[in-house]
């Protein structure tokens, strides 16, 4: 009998550390002075990796941003007032780059953004 019961203890300890744990509520992204930086701002992160269904939110700590969606496979492109936030939920594996307008350059034909860009990389 206590085998029995060790056993189904240790089975349940098993199973419980297989169960994939579910998307995180929300990730946040920060957007930050910074006197070394291009543009004097930076995302904070600059790159994050999430799994679908996962809700990341963009918030403006320091000054206006915008949150401008760089790469095809999604479309934001929202203006954020110091302490203002947006939201987007990532429900596709995929890698999601964006950037603000008022604090970064990009040039489409070699794709590189430089200054006060990121991406989300959702698996």
């Amino acid at each position: 009998m206590r085998h029995r019961v060790a056993l189904v203890i240790a089975v349940s300890l098993l199973l419980g550390a297989l169960v994939v744990q579910p998307a995180s509520s929300a990730v946040v992204i920060k957007a930050v002075s910074c006197s070394s930086c291009a543009f004097n701002y930076k995302w904070k992160p600059s790159i994050t990796s999430v799994v679908h269904g996962t809700k990341v939110t963009w918030k403006a700590v320091t000054g206006s941003h915008t949150v401008t969606s760089i790469s095809k496979n999604w479309s934001k492109n929202v203006t954020l007032s110091s302490g203002g936030t947006t939201s987007f939920t990532f429900k596709t594996a995929g890698t999601y780059r964006f950037r603000c307008t008022f604090h970064s350059s990009y040039n489409a034909t070699t794709k590189k953004c430089t200054g006060m860009c990121g991406k989300v990389v959702v698996s």
